[in-house]
């Protein structure tokens, strides 16, 4: 594992904040791509189905998986209120998780909050006139302080243990939430991909075995390998309960095709699957080096796509960066040589493979996506509600020198104004690209193409040279209140 000691100041750089600031004006000189223009005008294309739409509408789940919930909730003796109150605890819980911290920036943290209290201490417990008992005393009060500002300045993370009725809370919490996630990440793939077919997956923190009602979601009856991977061993009899309509005892599965549940990661590469999903799994690994390790291996047994989703959280986007950054830099050692793999490269969501600017110029390095879906809930009917995500989907190959792989990525919303559709995007040059649409200027094609386009569509257009591109300044970042929150939490933690 050379190459993962090697690639640690790599993924340290490129996970920093960067202090440019520079100030540019939007960019209004582009145009639609070479045949959307013509098929939007002769009625063969709609304007709010564009061929970079990427909407997957409001996802439920399917009536198998539903039903498969239900009798098995009603099999236990769990309350329906305990289990709805629990399971929102444990979902703000997920959402405001941070990353472990490593064992020098602890020591660090630790020496930085001794120095303030010495600082403020008025008495010098080195003095060799003070007797051993009060320096003692003294001492005690400087640990009971230093232990009070640790509780309230560095975050205790701590791995969650799932059992079986912490299993049953987490289906109920995030089964609906996860499972849409993937419906609209691996719907990408489909749409954009049509000739991949996934005959084998393989599933890092498979949990209630979300993914893999997904992947038969999006391509049914298609995979014909299943493997899912957890550490706890309630989950998987969970996932294998689900798979079984809610029955343990019922010996037949509602899915076609095998379903094997493992509770290691194989450390052998000899098999490889077509598709490597690992969602919301990097989070609760205890380390730096204990999650490269797994993206090395993950990636090593990806012949197709490999598929990293974490919590659309500061913490979540900033682990999604640290593994698209691994794989993109990693070396292989031949000998006394280090090779490049230079057979990757990111699919989705960025259309290049640079360095996120995300980094560069956002005051909170954030990149997520939202999805709707209607939640799973067994006191009451709910009204669809939405989840944000972070992720990359990292394909094996050189990327297709084509239009549509360069077009460029609406990382929000598109902000309406008068006469005017203001989308902030991510191009194929590393950039992030402000372009302004108004009728006049554009036509009505284009300008209804960008104000109908949904936070985290491709925009169907083509760009001008690099040089002529300005940068977006995101120094006064507009984000969410959630953002927000998350810069506060940073600042606590």
């Amino acid at each position: 594992m050379n190459s993962l000691r090697n690639l640690h100041s790599v993924c340290r750089f490129s996970l920093r904040t960067l202090s440019t600031k520079e100030q540019t004006k939007p960019a209004f000189n582009f145009k639609l791509a070479g045949g959307v223009s013509e098929a939007i005008a002769s009625g063969k294309l709609k304007r709010r189905h564009h061929p970079g739409s990427l909407g997957v509408g409001t996802v439920t789940l399917p009536d198998k998986l539903n039903q498969a919930v239900l009798t098995y909730l009603s099999s236990t003796e769990y309350s329906p209120k305990h289990l709805e109150n629990d399971g929102k605890i444990l979902s703000t819980r997920l959402w405001s998780r941070h990353k472990p911290l490593e064992d020098d920036q602890l020591r660090q943290k630790i020496a930085a909050i001794e120095a303030k209290i010495v600082e403020k201490e008025t008495i010098d417990l080195d003095a060799p006139e003070m007797r051993e008992e009060v320096r003692k005393r003294l001492l005690d009060s400087r640990m009971s302080k230093m232990h009070e500002r640790m509780k309230r300045e560095i975050y205790n993370w701590k791995p969650f243990q799932y059992d079986k009725y912490m299993s049953a809370v987490y289906m109920l919490a995030r089964l609906v939430p996860d499972y849409a996630a993937l419906v609209k990440i691996l719907s990408e793939i489909r749409s954009r991909d049509p000739a991949f077919v996934p005959l084998a997956m393989l599933d890092f923190g498979s949990g209630v075995g979300s993914g893999m009602w997904a992947l038969d979601g999006v391509w049914a009856d298609l995979c014909k390998e299943a493997v899912c991977v957890d550490a706890s061993p309630d989950m998987n009899n969970l996932a294998d309960t689900l798979l079984r309509g809610g029955d343990p005892e019922n010996p037949r599965q509602v899915r076609g095709g095998g379903t094997f549940f493992r509770q290691f990661l194989p450390m052998s590469d000899a098999l490889r699957y077509n598709l490597v999903l690992s969602s919301r799994s990097l989070l609760e690994l205890p380390d730096m080096d204990t999650r490269l390790k797994i993206i090395d291996i993950l990636w090593r047994k990806t012949s197709g796509y490999l598929v990293i989703v974490e919590a659309g959280t500061s913490a979540g986007f900033r682990i999604v960066q640290e593994a698209r950054d691994y794989v993109l830099n990693l070396t292989q050692t031949t000998g006394e040589e280090e090779v490049t793999c230079g057979d990757s490269h990111i699919f989705s969501p960025c259309p290049h493979d640079k360095i996120c600017q995300r980094f560069n110029f956002s005051r909170i390095p954030l990149c997520n996506f939202s999805v709707n879906y209607k939640p799973l809930t067994l006191t009451k009917n709910q009204n669809p509600t939405s989840d944000k995500f972070s992720y990359v989907i990292i394909k094996r190959g050189a990327r297709q020198q084509n239009h549509q792989e360069e077009w460029p990525r609406l990382i929000q919303q598109p902000l309406l104004r008068k006469r005017h559709a203001i989308c902030r995007t991510c191009t194929s040059y590393g950039r992030l690209t402000e372009l302004i649409s108004t009728k006049r200027r554009h036509g009505s094609e284009i300008y209804r193409v960008c104000k109908y386009s949904n936070w985290g569509d491709r925009l169907p257009i083509v760009l001008p040279e690099p040089t002529e591109i300005p940068e977006l300044d995101q120094s006064e970042d507009d984000s969410s209140e959630n953002d927000e929150s998350e810069q506060k939490k940073e600042i606590l933690h």
